[in-house]
């Protein structure tokens, strides 16, 4: 039978507890400061195609001796022989020397060639025990890697990141370990051994072994991962008391997340939350641990799951222009009653969120709030941008006494009507906002006029304002005179072009714009 059921863990203080081997490799962990280079981002997967169900597959024997429990299929090719099983325990096939096996042998040599040929490769010290490494390549100086104590596999906030490790043999210590953080996963790391490798008693082993001669593991170690070789056998030492030897296929339950933000787009400088949602793609337990915010390699910002599998972020300094927001849930462990289940890692689709520009911030005030003038009146303002993009919507200052109903118009230099909005929802004063139906084009270095109508008069004013060009990039309002007068009005009910002037005043409209170039 295929495995197809996650590891579960004993419950606390039985024996060698799963509980604590898994909490501490799968710790969450600060990110390190390196991101997360782009070849790594780049490189494609190493692909394990059909041996991908293997966890033990030996090219001329497989052989084991006392308690071992290996959860996947185990598969012998060329060869066909296979000895101790039982005391040993296979959950999943077994393939001796069958056409499954020898397809099984084929997709694990075009891998190992596969990573025999990658570039770039970094050459570190042979003793990994003690250090960090980040996704890449890596060989040692000597030809023979060593983990004596624990190796930390650090994925950056990236769970696809692959961990290559090439040497002569591979030999881990008594209770040595393997760590993953910030989204590292077993299935994405490779220990390939031109040689040999052993792994030690009661270890903690992490990845795919592929060996040329012989790979074994002594009694107690628990891989997770695969024991593959080519030209010899798999020798697996079992226990002859308490937790079986263990090599297990790297299968954990899977995940999807979801990400949506408060508001899209937003102003320059506004606040804008982002809601991470992860669910088990089976079942109702629900999944606990980190989640990233990133826009590309950059991480933004993170929070943890909530009991709901919620988590939240909040910033205020997006530029302007269109961010490809990603959430990225790194994996964690969750508690089903006494069992721990450790979710695999998940992201969410790219959420494109707008941040637009306006002439004035939403903290920015006129000196007078409310001008004593009941007429109606259409008051409007000139404006540039240095850059094409759109416009999705009109804002005005609104003072206590101009409760009138009010309209939003987006004009061309010359008087053309581009779009119009109804202000809904008006607050009793500060900035409003209106949005279009669909945003208007504009073009870069292009005078247009944004406009309000107020149906009882009482605007908002600062005069003088533009005897000089205000300028807030990537929008200005020409100075008064610069391109006819800045500031404009005109007097009626009904919602006509501006174009009368007055001491090149301010009368505090504004548009929502988002460059397209960004």
């Amino acid at each position: 039978m295929k495995y197809r059921t996650p590891f579960r863990a004993a419950r606390p203080g039985a024996g060698r507890a799963w509980v604590t081997a898994l909490t501490a490799v799968f710790t969450t962990a600060v990110l390190l400061a390196t991101p997360l280079t782009a070849n790594a981002a780049r490189r494609a997967p190493v692909n394990l195609g059909s041996a991908a169900s293997f966890a033990v597959l030996g090219g001329s024997a497989v052989n084991n001796n006392n308690f071992t429990a290996v959860t996947g299929d185990l598969g012998v090719s060329p060869g066909s022989t296979v000895t101790g099983f039982p005391p040993g325990t296979v959950t999943g096939t077994t393939h001796a020397g069958d056409a499954t096996a020898a397809t099984a042998r084929t997709a694990m040599l075009a891998a190992y060639n596969d990573i025999a040929g990658r570039t770039p490769v970094t050459t570190v010290a042979a003793e990994l025990g003690g250090t960090t490494k980040g996704p890449g390549i890596y060989t040692p100086t000597g030809g023979a890697f060593t983990i004596t104590g624990t190796l930390t596999l650090d994925a950056q906030g990236e769970p696809d990141a692959e961990f290559i490790f090439t040497s002569s043999t591979l030999t881990t210590a008594t209770v040595s370990n393997i760590a993953l953080i910030n989204g590292a996963q077993a299935k994405n790391v490779f220990w390939q051994a031109t040689d040999s490798a052993t792994l030690g008693v009661n270890s903690t082993f992490r990845g795919t072994v592929m060996a040329a001669n012989t790979a074994q593991a002594l009694s107690g170690a628990s891989v997770f991962g695969r024991l593959f070789t080519i030209n010899a056998n798999v020798i697996l030492a079992g226990t002859t008391n308490g937790p079986a030897t263990r090599i297990a296929v790297p299968v954990e339950p899977a995940t999807t997340t979801t990400l949506s933000s408060s508001a899209n787009p937003v102003a320059r400088n506004q606040v804008v939350t982002f809601t991470a949602t992860v669910s088990a793609v089976s079942g109702s337990l629900v999944p606990q641990g980190q989640v990233l915010f990133k826009e590309g390699t950059t991480t933004l910002g993170s929070g943890f799951l909530d009991a709901s599998g919620v988590a939240t972020f909040s910033t205020s300094s997006l530029s302007v222009g269109t961010h490809q927001v990603q959430a990225v849930y790194l994996g964690g462990d969750t508690f089903d009653h006494e069992a721990l289940v450790h979710f695999a890692p998940s992201k969410s689709s790219v959420l494109a969120q707008n941040v637009s520009a306006s002439l004035w911030s939403s903290t920015t005030t006129p000196a007078v709030a409310s001008y004593q003038d009941n007429r109606a009146v259409v008051v409007g303002v000139k404006f540039r941008a240095t850059t094409a993009g759109t416009v999705s919507g009109i804002r005005f200052y609104k003072g206590a006494q101009n409760t009138g109903a009010h309209v939003g118009t987006l004009w061309t230099g010359n008087g053309t009507s581009l779009a119009s909005a109804t202000f809904t929802g008006e607050t009793a004063s500060g900035w409003q906002q209106a949005n279009f139906a669909s945003p208007v084009a504009i073009s870069a270095n292009t005078t247009y006029v944004a406009s309000c109508l107020t149906n009882v008069g009482f605007y908002s004013v600062t005069r003088p304002y533009f005897t000089v060009q205000y300028d807030n990039a990537p929008l200005l309002a020409p100075a008064d005179g610069a391109d006819g007068g800045n500031g404009v009005y005109q007097y009626g009910g009904s919602n006509a072009f501006p174009t009368n002037t007055f001491q090149a005043s301010n009368y505090w409209i504004d548009v929502v714009f988002t460059p397209s170039s960004a």
